[in-house]
């Protein structure tokens, strides 16, 4: 039992390097949580997106989500979830949206500076990795402004 849960932690590991080799994030926090955080600096436009580093005894845990924007006078600003896995299923539940599949997610909007979420999020069947993309986008004007941050 011991060598099989070993056995599955280090494919984890290999299958998270192999997606930080795909896409590096801009910032990579070590903590009990991934976390990634894009800001775009030039758009005054930030994305953040944390994951618990390993799950619960049922495949569960805790996600957080943050969009937020320094901007004055923009139309709406939209928070979108998305999580996707390798191998296996995903569902999830929290910021009043639910949903499950194989790459489920949410869109809220709101004309305030900044919206956050969190809830719980399950990898189901055979999942190797579970990941999440936070993206926020700003109408300001003619112009829209994106930053998006990918655990």
């Amino acid at each position: 039992m011991l060598y099989l849960l070993l056995y599955y932690y280090v494919l984890f590991l290999y299958f998270h390097h192999l997606m930080m080799l795909i896409e590096p994030p801009k910032l990579q926090i070590a903590s009990l949580f991934f976390s990634n955080q894009s800001v775009n600096p030039d758009n005054n436009v930030t994305a953040k997106a944390d994951l618990p580093y390993l799950s619960d005894w049922k495949g569960c845990g805790k996600y957080k989500a943050l969009s937020s924007t320094t901007r004055t006078g923009f139309k709406k600003l939209t928070h979108q979830v998305s999580f996707y896995t390798v191998g296996g299923g995903v569902s999830f539940s929290g910021a009043g949206a639910s949903g499950s599949g194989s790459s489920p997610g949410y869109s809220k909007s709101t004309t305030s500076k900044s919206y956050k979420s969190s809830g719980n999020v399950c990898g189901s069947g055979l999942t190797i990795y579970l990941g999440m993309y936070t993206t926020t986008i700003v109408d300001y004007s003619n112009r829209t402004y994106t930053a998006t941050a990918k655990i």
